[in-house]
């Protein structure tokens, strides 16, 4: 029951996202005005386990160009720059990833295996984002960790 709940949740989380256009920015529309994020240059992405031991360190780029998914939505893409994993099977650092933003809510995913989607779930805020590391598919989903975000140095 936990699991189907879990998989709702993120499947409405998904399906609600919208389209983040040229440039890659967001608008918070709570901050005022003045506020936004920039998507653009290098992050540094951190995944860690339950435990919160960081296994994959990943340098992504955000692109603002269309990625293949299976699930409903905008999905852009994401550049792999670097990486480094102390386990190749945690997370998916070689295979295609993607993004959705829509206000401050971030969506990073492996989507173009359907039915075994991998998302890093969290809030885009002052260039740096936090949140859950789930899987999911048709049988439920499951928490593997969780992830940070902020801009490379």
């Amino acid at each position: 029951m936990r699991a189907a709940i879990l998989y709702a949740y993120l499947l409405a989380l998904t399906v609600s996202c919208s389209s983040v256009r040229n440039p890659p920015v967001v608008r918070d529309e709570k901050a005022g005005s003045g506020s936004s994020e920039d998507l653009s240059g290098a992050w540094t992405l951190q995944i860690e386990n339950p435990e919160h031991q960081v296994i994959t360190t990943m340098t992504i780029r955000f692109v603002d160009a269309p990625a293949s998914s299976c699930m409903a939505g905008d999905w852009r893409r994401i550049l792999v720059d670097s990486h480094s994993t102390s386990n190749e099977r945690f997370f998916p650092v070689s295979e295609p990833l993607s993004y959705e933003l829509h206000k401050n809510h971030l969506v990073i995913g492996r989507n173009e295996i359907c039915d075994n989607y991998l998302h890093l779930i969290g809030e885009l805020r002052n260039s740096a984002a936090h949140g859950q590391y789930v899987g999911f598919g048709l049988g439920g989903g499951k928490r593997l960790g969780y992830f940070s975000l902020s801009q490379a140095t």
